[in-house]
């Protein structure tokens, strides 16, 4: 009987130990964030070592796949740089920075995997791709996500000339807009209307919703 009371008191202090534990990984968590603001953490973040690039390994027969930036910063987090790239297009679809615990960041990534398969890339590399994909969405006429401008200043001291990968955007040649679960159709008629207006009729490829829910974007023209 004695010794079944000091096993159950060696268990009920192996789990006092564990939640003491957890409470004090989530007060820390807590109080960084609570602590610095987002603008703050970017200045931290951009200054810090980076730990890894990766990009979705299909990206050019895709036409659209996740960027990631990660930088290790001073407090153990990782600062990093998301961003979803249409390359056959739109370019920066969408894009942010977060700080992430080292194992909520491996979770993130894992969730992103679940869709996509990333490959590591060099940091060189990476800026250059997305300064390439901004700069050819833009000539067609679409500006970067709106928060691009924070998210990209992970990627601003990193030298593009290392990279010795050349890039081609579009698919065939031309610009492919493929519209995205998330794009009404009055949203699909301003991106068809803009690339009419920016490289004429003929000059690009796009493809809509399907069957009963799709539509006809050439109504308009």
């Amino acid at each position: 009987m004695a010794m079944d009371k000091k096993k159950r008191q060696k268990k009920l202090a192996k789990k006092k130990a564990k939640r003491k534990q957890a409470l004090s990984n989530r007060k820390k968590k807590i109080s960084f964030t609570g602590r610095i603001s987002h603008t703050k953490a970017i200045i931290m973040a951009k200054s810090s070592i980076i730990t890894e690039c990766r990009i979705r390994k299909d990206i050019f027969s895709s036409g659209i796949g996740t960027a990631i930036i990660a930088r290790k910063m001073p407090n153990g987090y990782i600062g990093a740089g998301v961003y979803l790239l249409d390359v056959w297009c739109l370019g920066i679809k969408n894009a942010y920075f977060t700080t992430l615990s080292e194992d909520d960041y491996q979770d993130r990534l894992r969730q992103i995997e679940v869709n996509e398969k990333l490959d590591n890339i060099q940091p060189a590399c990476l800026r250059k791709l997305i300064d390439e994909c901004v700069g050819y969405s833009e000539k067609l006429g679409f500006k970067p996500h709106k928060d691009f401008k924070a998210s990209k200043q992970l990627l601003m001291d990193i030298d593009t000339t290392a990279c010795p990968n050349n890039y081609s955007f579009g698919r065939d040649g031309k610009p492919f807009y493929l519209a995205g679960p998330n794009e009404s159709e009055q949203k699909s008629k301003q991106i068809v209307n803009t690339l009419l207006r920016n490289c004429g009729e003929g000059n690009f490829d796009y493809l809509v919703g399907l069957g009963d829910m799709g539509f006809d974007l050439n109504d308009d023209h």
